[in-house]
């Protein structure tokens, strides 16, 4: 069964059918049972259906291990991003590697059961992501290449110089929570495929001040094509 996380203005997917509440040695989690089209797939969002926590308090380690324990078959997970460059507000991107070394995240806080250094070097699985490319042709959805996103830990949005400085390291993206999600995803052995949105230009970008509610108007007119391309994928992940 595919395992759908997403964040801001993404807070319901499909019809809900059930909630799923998971204790993991990390705290709990409520998940949702959900259905798009005939496809049933479990569904996290994030920050909660009402935003109430902010992307420096997700409990990442809590929410893969929950998926994990359920036994989600593969994991899509969706961010709303500012977009660096190469890119338009509204536009869904497919992510092929992410920046995370300011947002470190890990399930091994020791090594008492042996050294534990996972390789990034593939961060997604190359099948999923040709599965979900098949997807978005056969659905008449236009899936953008090339996302390399990086993480900054927000609650605040970046500055000038800091954006400056991502997009010299190689990322045309920004989002507050990918990479430590992404990490775990990896560090849990979950098959993982990401999607960007383009939610809004980011500083030094824009020509104006960033806001959430900008945010949430891009995400909010993504809806139809991501619902389109969650249930066309979650055919595809058994």
């Amino acid at each position: 069964m595919l395992g759908v996380i997403a964040g801001s203005g993404l807070y319901s997917l499909g019809k809900k059918i059930g909630e799923i509440d998971v204790e993991t040695k990390y705290g709990p989690v409520s998940l949702q049972k959900v259905r798009i089209l005939d496809e049933e797939m479990i569904f996290l969002p994030r920050h909660g259906t009402d935003h109430a926590v902010p992307a420096h308090m997700v409990n990442h380690r809590a929410n893969i291990s929950a998926l994990s324990k359920v036994g989600v078959s593969g994991v899509l997970s969706i961010y709303a991003s500012g977009i660096i460059s190469g890119y338009k507000i509204g536009d869904i991107i497919q992510i092929e590697d992410f920046i995370g070394l300011l947002s470190p995240a890990t399930f091994y806080d020791d090594f008492s059961g042996g050294i534990r250094h996972t390789d990034f070097s593939e961060p997604f699985d190359l099948d999923m992501q040709t599965k979900l490319e098949e997807v978005a042709s056969a659905v008449k959805v236009k899936l953008k290449d090339g996302g390399i996103i990086a993480t900054t830990t927000g609650p605040r949005y970046e500055t000038k110089t800091e954006v400056a400085f991502l997009r010299s390291m190689g990322a045309n993206l920004v989002n507050m929570t990918a990479a430590p999600e992404l990490s775990l995803l990896g560090e849990a052995e979950i098959d993982h495929v990401a999607l960007a949105v383009g939610t809004n230009f980011a500083a030094g970008v824009s020509k104006k001040p960033l806001s959430a509610q900008e945010v949430e108007k891009s995400m909010k007119g993504a809806y139809g094509k991501l619902v389109a391309l969650i249930g066309g994928f979650a055919e595809e992940i058994v």
